[in-house]
């Protein structure tokens, strides 16, 4: 018997169009591809980008798509800068003109009505939590709990924002944003919940979520990058 065919997503050529700089440790960069043009998309879905390091070796980084223009065939991925990983370096580094490849888009979220959506997660989820919430209908509230390290890294949000800054505290340790959760007075009737950052941290905040009387089906879990696993982070996090 003969192995199963593997269908892989194909690599579609892209151009860097322009970047600009967010905050201190954030910067959006630009991107072009034909393969963009007329595409709706899901908020919050992403793209795998195709980088070379310094050697040559082909490394993958995932990053959210914080916006695009359907009639143009641009997209906007925003970079956290942290340490001299590829990822960090290529958003640093990005100029217009630059070629490079990527797979996608792709993501499973998907956004449902609900009385009021809270939205929690650290530096990797920031830009996914802005699209989210700007995509919301105007008679659904948002808040949202986002953890940065001090109030450089924060960014508009069409939400109720609880800012948590962690300081000198390591990313990544559940206190910072369980604590937080645990404090937070949530509206009344069912809500739903989209959890994103450090996979620890995250499954610790739905449970603290379901002790608290949300539905488990109610809330969206995505582990972006692990404690210790830094060529996990995906280039959106402390160290990557």
């Amino acid at each position: 018997m003969s192995a199963p065919l593997v269908r892989r997503s194909p690599a579609h050529p892209a151009t860097v169009r322009g970047s600009v700089e967010l905050t201190p440790r954030m910067r959006r960069v630009t991107l072009h591809s034909d393969a963009l043009v007329g595409l709706l998309l899901r908020p919050a879905q992403d793209v795998e980008l195709l980088l070379r390091e310094p050697s040559g070796r082909r490394v993958k980084r995932r990053y959210t798509i914080s916006g695009h223009r359907p009639d143009t065939g641009e997209i906007d991925v925003d970079v956290f800068l942290h340490g001299d990983s590829p990822g960090s370096v290529w958003g640093a580094t990005a100029a217009p003109g630059d070629a490079l490849e990527f797979q996608g888009p792709r993501g499973k979220l998907s956004v449902t009505s609900a009385p009021w959506h809270l939205l929690c997660g650290d530096e990797s989820a920031l830009p996914a939590i802005v699209a989210i919430c700007a995509g919301l209908p105007a008679d659904e509230p948002a808040i949202a709990v986002i953890e940065v390290t001090d109030a450089a890294d924060e960014l508009p949000v069409n939400a109720t924002v609880h800012w948590v800054h962690r300081g000198d505290t390591p990313p990544g340790t559940p206190a910072v944003l369980t604590g937080a959760l645990s404090a937070l007075s949530l509206p009344d009737g069912p809500g739903h919940g989209y959890l994103m950052g450090e996979t620890r941290t995250m499954v610790a905040a739905r449970a603290l979520l379901e002790e608290r009387g949300m539905q488990h089906d109610d809330i969206f879990v995505k582990g972006y990058w692990n404690i210790g696993r830094p060529d996990r982070i995906a280039g959106r996090v402390p160290g990557s």
